[in-house]
């Protein structure tokens, strides 16, 4: 097994090094090479762009794909995330890499919370319409109930600070530990 995560500074590690990333945190744990190939600032479509030099170009056996934080705070449209997810998941699939969608932890403006409420539940639909795997970042974030967000993982609005980047690598770790004794 070996899997690139592409996404944005949430997938890289801010505001730290990708030493903390949750990626690392799980290569740490199941010694499965993890490939972080977050970049800081970018969005779906810059993800999509790159993805066949820094996801099809390593031959990884799974991507694990998480965007959607920086179009939210751009206000891109829905559907072009939606596009840009569902592109990056068909070029995965052509190539033989297993995908896997994150679905991004909250955002705490309510602004662009209600922008990246759309965006998951987008890739949630899209997820389940395609037999495509999930790992829910998101309820791992939120407190019981689903209602008020756990600020104590954050170290400033949008990004985790290191016990939010260990609770997300927990959340990764699980579904991949399944994912290797399924073979």
């Amino acid at each position: 097994m070996k899997v690139v995560a592409i996404g944005d500074s949430i997938t890289y590690g801010f505001p730290y090094t990708p030493d903390s990333a949750w990626g690392n945190l799980v290569n740490k744990e199941l010694g499965i090479p993890i490939i972080n190939k977050g970049v800081n600032g970018d969005t779906s479509a810059g993800m999509l762009a790159r993805f066949s030099n820094d996801v099809v170009r390593c031959s990884p056996s799974h991507v694990i794909i998480m965007g959607g934080t920086n179009d939210a705070c751009a206000g891109v449209a829905a559907e072009e995330v939606y596009d840009n997810i569902s592109r990056m998941v068909d070029l995965a699939v052509q190539n033989g890499i297993i995908p896997i969608i994150g679905i991004p932890i909250p955002c705490n403006y309510s602004k662009d919370e209600r922008i990246l409420g759309l965006y998951r539940a987008d890739m949630r639909e899209y997820g389940m319409a395609n037999n495509i795997c999930m790992i829910d970042f998101y309820s791992a974030f939120m407190e019981a109930g689903g209602r008020q967000t756990k600020l104590e993982l954050y170290a400033d609005v949008l990004h985790p600070n290191e016990e939010g980047y260990r609770v997300m690598a927990k959340v990764a770790l699980n579904l991949l530990k399944d994912k290797i004794s399924a073979g």
